[in-house]
């Protein structure tokens, strides 16, 4: 059995079984190339620990849906168990709990000295997996802790794209349902319901509904829930700051020319406030905000700023998670003679890049390409202007 097959087994074992007697609600497999081969183990993310002089990529990283307990995971075929042990053993420097799993089952003095070591152990065989060592919870290394806190807090954000560019779309969405709630005199409405009352309200809704209904709640403004959606508290208080959605139609139009902030500056301070609780705006707002305001930056030196302040962070945002392995080195920093254009998130410098554009974060530098094919990412400026 490969490290591969126990990797897709303790992920399966995982997905149904939860660890610790707890369900799992985030398991991301590490972005290597010897596991990127098989889509069934997606999602991919290098989660890294860094050190002062190497960076470590657990096998297998997953949070319990207590809401904070993480757990890493380091896989190994018939052997290598030692230096497994040794892996998961450093894992628990910034995860509450750390496991081995391993094709066949372990020795008594194997099983003694992972136990010895606070390491749990899972089992992997052809029938499937097992836990035969629970791995004991507890408290890692405070500021390892927090950057694993915040990767996932960036994967998790990431999983969840905005797919429009104009964030009319998205405040439509919210600004209609306030209007239904008010109307039919129910806060829940059903998805195939709601969609053609948008349409009327807010006709410059895309003929795909469902992804301006998800980034209204990427913005926080709803929650979907299987089929209905709902204004969140948040959502409630926003929309009644927001213009009507005739008015918000209108100015979808507009937007097409100049910034949205331009043309209504209380419509773009309610998206700041949005954006301001929203991870991935947040962090690049953050390293705008260290180069200096009206100070235009092309995007592979922000991406570089960016990577001195938080290296464990700065790939996840700015590249997709099948590049990263190819454009890191051992200590965890980016070698740049590797990164190419076509490595960097479309979603960055397309979709995020006009939503704070819109809200009036950034200068108006437009787009640098709209594909990965067409993108230049020395001619991709941006600048703070807030």
């Amino acid at each position: 059995m490969q490290e591969i097959d126990v990797v897709r087994q303790t992920k399966i074992f995982l997905q149904r079984h939860g660890l610790l007697g707890k369900q799992i609600t985030d398991l991301y497999t590490d972005a290597h190339p010897s596991l990127l081969i098989d889509a069934k183990l997606e999602p991919f993310q290098r989660f890294t620990l860094q050190f002062d002089s190497f960076a470590i990529h657990p096998d297998l990283v997953g949070r319990l849906d207590d809401g904070g307990t993480t757990f890493a995971v380091e896989a190994k075929g018939a052997d290598d168990w030692l230096k497994g042990i040794a892996q998961a053993d450093t894992y628990r420097q910034g995860f509450h709990a750390s496991l081995i799993a391993v094709a066949g089952t372990p020795s008594g003095d194997m099983m003694s000295f992972a136990r010895q070591r606070g390491i749990g152990i899972i089992a992997v065989g052809s029938q499937g997996a097992e836990v035969l060592e629970r791995p004991p919870v507890h408290l890692p290394q405070l500021y390892l802790a927090e950057s694993v806190r915040r990767q996932f807090s960036a994967s998790n954000t990431l999983l969840r794209q905005f797919y429009y560019n104009f964030p009319t779309h998205y405040l439509g969405c919210a600004a209609c349902l306030r209007i239904w709630e008010q109307r039919l005199g129910t806060s829940i409405a059903l998805i195939q319901e709601l969609e053609p009352f948008v349409q009327i309200l807010y006709p410059a809704i895309p003929r795909d509904f469902r992804p301006a209904l998800r980034g209204a709640e990427k913005l926080g403004l709803v929650h979907v829930r299987g089929n209905a959606v709902e204004l969140t508290h948040l959502g409630r208080t926003c929309v009644e700051l927001l213009p009507p959605p005739q008015e918000l139609d209108a100015l979808h139009t507009q937007a097409m020319k100049q910034p949205l902030a331009e043309i209504s500056p209380q419509t773009g301070a309610v998206l700041r406030i949005l954006l301001d609780r929203e991870p991935i705006a947040k962090f690049i707002i953050e390293m705008l905000a260290r180069v200096g305001r009206h100070q235009p930056i092309p995007m592979p030196a922000l991406v570089e700023h960016a990577s001195r302040i938080d290296k464990t962070l700065t790939p996840v945002v700015f590249f997709f998670p099948k590049a990263i392995d190819g454009l890191t080195n051992d200590q965890g920093f980016i070698v740049w003679r590797n990164v190419q254009a076509h490595h960097y998130r479309t979603t960055i410098y397309m979709q995020y890049k006009r939503i704070l554009t819109h809200a009036g974060l950034i200068k108006d530098h437009g787009l640098a390409g709209t594909s990965s094919k067409h993108y230049n990412p020395e001619k991709d400026m941006w600048e703070l202007i807030v």
